[in-house]
């Protein structure tokens, strides 16, 4: 499998690895997330080579999987190196966009779930493949997610679709 079968599948996953990358227990500036995140992708393309006889939609979450693979390797390296980093415990949050410091502020695992589906557009059944979870963890962990999402803002206010650019993601509320 190639990245850029699609128009924008490594600007995609580009985005989505930014997002995944950025967390307040571990530190990196921008230039260091965007090294970071290159070289997974580049790790993610080598590893996908043998996918290219799926479907394209298989071949697209077999992609985004890998890419949550390689990353939790880097964070399980960096967790070794530094055991008293403190990576259970939740980050402060630092000033500005409350949505987007409370999403750098979740666990890894709630916050891949979260960004599976917000960011990659993957429907719950999808996105628990692609972690190689099932479905019933997905779901669990993607609602902890919203819940520390929604304490981490001030409101805690569900977002109106209506107020977002169009086309701009918004959380989905399951009941």
């Amino acid at each position: 499998m190639q990245l850029g079968d699609g128009p924008d599948d490594v600007g995609a996953l580009r985005r989505f690895g930014r997002a995944l990358a950025r967390d307040d227990r571990y530190v990196l500036d921008e230039s260091q997330t965007t090294r970071l995140v290159d070289k997974l992708i580049r790790q993610t393309q080598m590893a996908a080579v043998g996918h290219s006889s799926t479907s394209r939609k298989r071949r697209h979450i077999a992609l985004y999987g890998r890419f949550v693979h390689l990353h939790r390797r880097h964070v399980r390296r960096l967790q070794l190196d530094d055991k008293d980093a403190g990576w259970a415990d939740p980050a402060p949050l630092r000033s500005g966009q409350p949505i987007v410091q409370g999403v750098r502020g979740l666990p890894l695992e709630q916050r891949e779930a979260l960004l599976l589906v917000v960011l990659a557009g993957f429907t719950h059944r999808e996105a628990a493949e692609a972690l190689e979870i099932p479905l019933s963890l997905f779901i669990e962990r993607l609602i902890r997610a919203r819940e520390r999402l929604a304490l981490a803002t001030d409101d805690g206010d569900e977002i109106e679709p209506a107020a977002l650019p169009s086309g701009a993601p918004y959380l989905r509320v399951i009941k």
